[in-house]
């Protein structure tokens, strides 16, 4: 019978392993840029994530019942390792992420939301059952860079996707659209969210 130490160590790296991975190749999109709005067939992803996972919309936030924003813009600061997501102007959410590392960094600029894809997984990442690493909630933002559920530590820990926790990956997915703006700064804070 095994140790229950190496029964936790055995979860940790399956945790971590499922978790871990970009995809690095052309995403296989739900909703595009180049997808008309209000053309949405029955094969593209609805217009509240959760429902098409099965998992309610939390009770206790009301993050997920505010009304659409004119404007949506989230914020990615590396040096800090922190996000700040705002609708017209106030910072709703901020947190931490883990982005790209020295040898596989993410890139900085001025983007905007080319897709969204709500149970993506990796075409170039394997996880520790070798199957395809998934990336939940992934929003795509530059070539085959995208914004996605991961292991988040607050250090430069992903091969160029920016990871969240669950709940910021899931809000966001929620919130956001395909066009909104994506800003990826090399310095700066995330002010702490107002909502």
């Amino acid at each position: 019978m095994s140790s229950p130490g190496f029964l936790i160590l055995l979860y940790a790296l399956v945790a971590v392993s499922l978790s871990y991975g970009c995809a690095h190749e052309a995403p296989a999109s739900v909703e595009t840029a180049d997808q008309p709005s209000g053309t949405r067939s029955a094969s593209t992803w609805p217009e509240h994530a959760e429902r098409s996972k099965g998992a309610p919309t939390p009770p206790d936030d009301d993050r997920y019942r505010l009304p659409a924003a004119q404007d949506r813009t989230l914020t990615i600061f590396l040096d800090s390792q922190t996000f700040e997501y705002l609708e017209d102007g106030k910072v709703l959410l901020s947190g931490t992420i883990s982005s790209g590392t020295a040898a596989d960094p993410t890139p900085a600029g001025d983007f905007r939301i080319l897709s969204k894809v709500l149970n993506k997984t990796s075409g170039k990442y394997r996880n520790f059952i070798d199957e395809p690493t998934p990336m939940p909630y992934s929003l795509q933002f530059y070539g085959n860079y995208y914004i996605h559920e991961g292991w988040v530590t607050g250090h430069p820990e992903s091969p160029g996707c920016i990871y969240l926790n669950f709940a910021d990956a899931r809000l966001l997915y929620h919130r956001m659209r395909v066009g909104d703006r994506i800003q990826v700064r090399a310095e700066g804070v995330a002010r702490p969210a107002n909502p």
